[in-house]
């Protein structure tokens, strides 16, 4: 029970003085002699005899229950020794030996969630320590939590904590569980009777969900596997395993990938992330592009500590960075998870005011820092250690391990609750995108290379793949940006698309039909941009055109008709030259950036060929539009 109670007991019998003088018949004052000697000897079952002996005759002898107060604590008795430490401090609480019994019944109090009490104890223990002693600062740090938990339980968040049922929690321990972007895959690490951890993968259904299995014999083994992460897509994961042949420490990462409906054998990650220490609990970005771990390597800041390493251009990952002292303590940091909105860190802590044991933390990142950590509060947070919480890539939903106690022992399930609205003010939720891309002739699925891009700044957020054989992708998106989305494959044109996610848009289908590239084959530049009735590009514009070129030249033998549309407002002839200017614009650009001028050609159509009737404002703005067409 008692986690400082060795070292509090090696200081104090450091403080032990002789015993007062009492005032005792000679027989008890000689049981009183032999039991302190049998306590200096370290003979604690004689000691406890005699002690006991003691009190059946004088039960007023503060020591004799101080020192039996430690020997149940060391017994794991928490009953007796909150007896005889309450009768010890009550007898004769100014004993500089009374240190321990006050710092007993702190923690005591504090464990059974008395934090009034819990103060008062822990104060009176503090004022027996010198001031930068190791027991001051841990006592400090007991007596801040004991604050923290008391205000907490006085507002506690409004939530309402759901097992995800016995179907999943079908196990005596089961944790760290963790959800592809969409929230359809949920996977998990299982404690097995044979004491083996494995990950167990299962869907939802629209009642539940499915029976976990585990998630496959290409990464399950006799040994420990576990604490995994995995891509927003569903198809990368890197988790945890010890013990291994190619294993640089105990508990080493690994990865692997999802090849169709099946995962590759795993590959130890390599020696730039794993040490000859500890490195487990991973969590990747949404794209798959920054790992974050725990690890107890040496040039950390505590016991363990949380650190990030990023991807480089040529897929290799740098030298983990610690993510340092805002984030982590002297103490024990784990469990972290990255949100899919790429800068808010939920995280496990026994090294910060909270609830008592490991408590969740939020972080978010502004450039290169971190915020202070924020404490989710209670009932997130209880006394019993919370670890490995997972946040839907739409914030509204939490899932997370808790180890409680049961009639046959403690037992860890995964639980899930909907995030109250204090807590989803803290970070920005994100969207997901998802689909298929397919053969606009033959509906043949395709494996192409996507890429995200934010058209306010130009800059490239994302790039992914449709997988192969089944042409599937997922991307996350964060809200309230204005993205384009490019589909490349070699051999079709490239498709451009546009969209801005938000609050109502929680998730998008998007099946993506590519053109070959063939004579008469047309496509549809979506992210080419001018003002109302003018023609000259809009700065916008500049990432699409330079895609046209990038086509261009890698298709030196095609050439390309570039054709500008309007809708039906305004006349006949002021439609039909504007669509040709804005055609010419795109030309204009063409040749300036050196594609040669016998390879394109600009015509505008007017009002003449529609998409769609002309009868709402959405038709309307399809119909404007420039399309480029194999000549």
């Amino acid at each position: 029970m008692s986690r400082f109670g060795a070292f509090v007991l090696i200081f104090l019998i450091s403080l032990a003085a002789e015993a007062q003088e009492k005032n005792l018949p000679r027989r008890e004052r000689q049981l009183y002699a032999d039991a302190q000697a049998a306590w200096k000897e370290r003979k604690l079952d004689v000691a406890q005899t005699l002690y006991e002996q003691l009190l059946q005759k004088q039960p007023d002898i503060a020591e004799a229950h101080l020192h039996l107060g430690q020997i149940y604590g060391f017994q794991r008795q928490p009953e007796r020794t909150r007896f005889h430490y309450q009768r010890a401090v009550e007898l004769d609480p100014e004993l500089p030996e009374s240190a321990a019994a006050f710092q007993w019944l702190g923690r005591d109090t504090f464990q059974r969630e008395c934090y009034d009490s819990a103060q008062v104890y822990l104060s009176k223990a503090l004022a027996h320590y010198p001031e930068r002693s190791n027991l001051a600062l841990v006592t400090r740090k007991w007596l801040a939590s004991a604050r923290f938990a008391e205000k907490a339980m006085q507002h506690p968040l409004k939530i309402n904590k759901k097992s995800l049922g016995d179907t999943v929690n079908f196990l005596q321990a089961q944790f760290f569980p963790v959800l592809t972007a969409d929230n359809e895959t949920l996977i998990f690490t299982g404690l097995t009777p044979e004491r083996d951890e494995n990950m167990y993968i299962t869907h939802r259904t629209k009642s539940g969900w499915d029976v976990p299995e585990e998630i496959s014999k290409n990464i399950n083994s006799p040994n420990n596997e576990g604490t995994c992460t995995i891509s927003a897509d569903g198809r990368m994961l890197v988790f945890t395993a010890c013990n291994r042949p190619d294993t640089y420490g105990g508990c080493d990462l690994f990865f692997t990938r999802k090849e169709g409906e099946e995962w590759l054998a795993p590959k130890n990650i390599g020696d730039v992330i794993n040490s000859n220490d500890w490195e487990s609990q991973p969590s990747l970005s949404a794209d798959g592009s920054v790992l974050y771990f725990t690890s107890d390597r040496p040039g950390g800041i505590g016991k363990s500590d949380i650190w990030q390493s990023t991807l480089d251009s040529t897929g290799q990952w740098q030298a983990p960075r610690n993510l340092g002292s805002t984030v982590n303590t002297p103490d024990e940091e784990s469990a972290p998870f990255i949100h899919a909105n790429g800068h808010t860190l939920f995280y496990a802590s026994n090294g910060m005011p909270g609830m008592g044991g490991f408590d969740l933390f939020i972080s978010q990142r502004a450039d290169t820092l971190w915020n202070q950590p924020i404490n989710l509060g209670y009932p997130i947070n209880t006394f019993a250690d919370q670890v490995g919480m997972y946040i839907s890539s739409d914030g509204k939903t939490a899932y997370y391990t808790d180890d409680r106690a049961e009639p046959k022992g403690r037992r860890a399930m995964l639980y899930e609750f909907q995030i109250p609205d204090t807590l989803q003010k803290m970070f920005v939720p994100t969207n997901y995108i998802k689909g298929k891309v397919f053969d606009q002739r033959t509906n043949a699925p395709l494996e192409a290379s996507l890429e995200l891009y934010d058209l306010s700044s130009q800059k490239r957020v994302a790039t992914f793949a449709s997988q192969s054989g089944t042409g599937e992708y997922l991307a996350v998106l964060n809200q309230n940006s204005e993205y384009a989305l490019y589909v490349v494959r070699e051999g079709y044109l490239f498709k451009s698309l546009t969209f801005v996610p938000s609050d109502s848009m929680p998730a998008l289908r998007l099946d993506i039909p590519l053109e070959k590239a063939e004579k008469d084959r047309v496509e549809v530049l979506n992210n080419i941009f001018f003002a109302t009735g003018d023609y000259a590009l809009d700065n916008k514009s500049k990432l699409e055109l330079r895609k046209l070129v990038s086509f261009l030249e890698n298709n030196p033998n095609l050439s390309i008709e570039v054709a500008g549309h309007t809708d039906d407002v305004g006349g006949d002839k002021v439609n039909l030259e504007l669509s040709k200017q804005r055609a010419q614009s795109v030309a204009k650009y063409l040749a300036e950036a050196g594609i040669v001028k016998n390879r394109f050609s600009a015509v505008g159509y007017g009002e003449t060929k529609p998409k769609v009737p002309n009868t709402t404002e959405e038709n309307r703005r399809q119909n404007r539009r420039i399309e480029w067409r194999i000549k």
